[in-house]
Parts: structure tokens; C-alpha cells; sequence
């Protein structure tokens, strides 16, 4: 591999380059970090794993399904405040510099209504266009009458 004279290339004008083998190059480091000092699981893994936990979850009943997965959020919009030795642990985690983001894996229950009904959208336009429906679960009809009132 042929080594990269970057600031030849800046010098040339070859800034998008120069930028692209910079992120390149942090992207390297990053993650040499992240998988000498830290455990991982691969998408393929949490795929599996929450199909597993939906076949072990899933019940159905009359007009919908429940059942457990496993969802991600990012530590912004959790809204619970982690035990103290886990907030440790994200300190020194971030003493490590790898990390972008950071996120927390919960088990969260999902409710799936077995008949939906069917809406188109318009770009730009806050309104739902409705298409069909099936079954009765939900219907447009019961979507009107809801608001009857105003």
C-alpha cells in the first residue's frame, strides 16, 4: 500500500480526498480500540436474538399480536437513570475516545393489530389519505367519529 501524502494532496485541492483517508484512518483506530478492550455483538447476533425472544414472547390473541424485542436508544432520550456502577463504566469508556454514540439495549413489549388500514401520504402535508381497509379493527369510520365532536 502506497503511502498517503496528505498534505500534498490539501495542497493540490484535493480536499474531499484528504477528508475521506482522514475518516478512514480515525475509523481504523476507533475500532482497533473499541475490539482490543471491549466485548461485541454483531447485527446478525441482535437479529437473532430478537427473533428468539419473539418466538419465546409472542402470544395471539383475537385481533393482535404481543410480544417482546429487544429495541435500541440512544442515551440522549433515555429517560431512567442507570445504576451508579454503570455510569462508571460509561466513564471509562469514554476515556477510551472510540465511541461516536452510546446506547441502551431494553426489552420493550410490542403490540401488532392483526387488521390495519391502509393511508396514503402526500410529501409536506401533515394529512393521511385513505386507501382501504380490512376486517374491523380499526376503520376510517371509527377515525371520523372520534372527532365528531370538535
Amino acid at each position: 500500500m502506497t503511502k498517503v501524502d496528505l498534505e500534498g494532496l490539501k495542497e493540490l485541492g484535493f480536499d474531499t480526498a484528504v477528508s475521506n483517508v482522514e475518516k478512514s484512518k480515525e475509523l481504523v483506530r476507533k475500532s482497533a480500540v473499541a475490539y482490543e478492550h471491549f466485548d461485541y455483538v454483531t447485527q446478525e447476533d441482535v437479529d437473532k436474538f430478537i427473533e428468539e425472544v419473539k418466538g419465546k414472547t409472542k402470544k395471539e390473541f383475537k385481533d393482535r399480536y404481543t410480544y417482546d424485542t429487544l429495541k435500541f436508544i440512544s442515551i440522549k432520550e433515555y429517560t431512567e437513570v442507570p445504576p451508579a456502577d454503570v455510569l462508571e463504566k460509561l466513564r471509562e469508556a469514554k476515556k477510551w475516545n472510540c465511541f461516536d454514540t452510546f446506547e441502551i439495549g431494553k426489552i420493550e413489549s410490542v403490540v401488532e393489530v392483526k387488521d390495519p388500514i391502509l393511508f396514503g401520504r402526500v410529501n409536506e402535508c401533515g394529512d393521511r389519505f385513505f386507501i382501504a381497509q380490512w376486517d374491523n379493527d380499526v376503520t376510517i369510520e371509527a377515525i371520523h367519529a372520534a372527532n365528531k365532536g370538535k
